[in-house]
């Protein structure tokens, strides 16, 4: 495992950027952790800096994130491994992200703590 892996939090409920944050913090130990509360944050630090992983909420009311998202992030940091994290129901959305370059969908719910871990093994091993 990368000695300090380098994670982007998008989300613009700063509770939900702390509780990632939390539970990154449990599953890494000590993963140099970023935060940005909308899409025009989250560019600016992209092409400022590179991370390991970025997670990615939908819906923003500064802009949503969208498949088209991922390619222009992609575009940015190709190697950057990508995660989706929304309250949407994955299962209706899941798969158009997935199609567009995104490992992984963490569902705000009560399995947010087992589906992180289950993207931080597949990313970090």
């Amino acid at each position: 495992m990368k000695q300090h892996p380098r994670i982007l939090i998008v989300d613009d409920n700063n509770l939900m950027r702390i509780l990632m944050s939390n539970i990154l913090k449990k599953l890494l130990g000590s993963p140099e952790l970023k935060q940005a509360s909308d899409l025009d944050d989250a560019f600016k630090m992209l092409k400022q800096d590179s991370f390991d992983l970025l997670l990615l909420d939908i819906n923003m009311p500064t802009g949503d994130s969208s498949p088209e998202t991922i390619a222009l992030i992609k575009e940015i940091q190709p190697e950057m491994k990508v995660c989706m994290f929304s309250g949407n129901d994955k299962s209706v959305i899941a798969q158009s992200f997935l199609d567009a370059g995104a490992i992984g969908f963490i569902q705000k719910d009560n399995t947010m703590g087992s589906s992180a871990g289950e993207i931080v093994k597949m990313v970090f091993g």
